[in-house]
C-alpha cells in the first residue's frame, strides 16, 4: 500500500506544471546605433525547471520594458527582434552578433534549461543619463507572466561614449561591479564596465 500511495504521488508530481526558475545575467549589452535612432538591447536569461517533472514549459512570448527615473524622459518601447548569440571574432578581437532564430517560443525542460540570448530593439530612441527601472516580463502557455526586475545606470559619460561610437558597437553593463556608482535605493544595478 505504502509503494502504490509512493508511486500515485510520484506519478502526479511528475505530470504537474512545471515552476520555471528565471535568473539574469551578470551583464547585459546594449548596442545604440546612430543617436535618436535604435537601441539593441540583449540580455541572456537563464531559465530552468528545478522540480523533478517529464513535462515542458513554452515560453511564448518576451518583452522588455525600461522606465526612466526621470519622469521627463521618453520610454523606450521594445520588441522582441530576434534571438542568438555573440560570436568571438579573433580577428577582430570583438564578438559580433550571430542570429539564430527569429522570436519564436522558448521550451524549456529540466534536463534543458534555455540559455538562449534575447535581442531587443527599440526605434527611434536613444539613452539619456540617469536610472532606469527594467523589467523582463515572459508570457508562458496557460499560465500568469513572469516578471523579473532589474535597474540600469547609465551616466553622461556613457551617453556621450554612445554618440562618439561608430554604428555597431556594442557596451557592456554588468550588475557585479564593486567600484559601480553607490545606489543606495537598490543595490547591484547594470553599470558600463567601458
Amino acid at each position: 500500500m505504502i509503494a502504490l500511495g509512493i508511486s500515485l504521488y510520484n506519478f502526479a508530481v511528475l505530470q504537474g506544471t512545471p515552476d520555471v526558475d528565471v535568473a539574469l545575467p551578470r551583464l547585459v549589452t546594449i548596442e545604440p546605433h546612430a543617436p535618436g535612432n535604435a537601441v539593441h538591447f540583449f540580455l541572456q536569461p537563464t531559465l530552468s525547471i528545478r522540480r523533478k517533472t517529464e513535462n515542458v514549459e513554452v515560453i511564448t512570448d518576451a518583452q522588455l520594458r525600461l522606465q526612466p527615473a526621470d519622469k521627463t524622459a521618453s520610454r523606450p518601447e521594445f520588441y522582441w527582434l530576434d534571438s542568438g548569440n555573440f560570436v568571438y571574432d579573433f580577428k577582430t578581437n570583438n564578438d559580433h552578433w550571430e542570429k539564430s532564430s527569429n522570436p519564436t517560443p522558448i521550451l524549456v525542460s529540466q534536463e534543458r534549461p534555455s540559455l538562449s540570448t534575447l535581442n531587443f530593439n527599440a526605434n527611434k530612441w536613444s539613452f539619456r543619463p540617469g536610472r532606469y527601472e527594467g523589467s523582463l516580463i515572459l508570457h508562458r502557455s496557460g499560465e500568469a507572466p513572469m516578471t523579473v526586475r532589474f535597474c540600469l545606470l547609465v551616466s553622461a559619460g556613457d551617453v556621450k561614449t554612445f554618440r562618439d561610437s561608430a554604428e555597431r558597437d556594442a557596451f557592456v553593463f554588468r550588475n557585479d561591479v564593486v567600484t559601480a556608482p553607490a545606489d543606495t535605493q537598490k543595490p547591484g544595478c547594470y553599470v558600463s564596465v567601458q
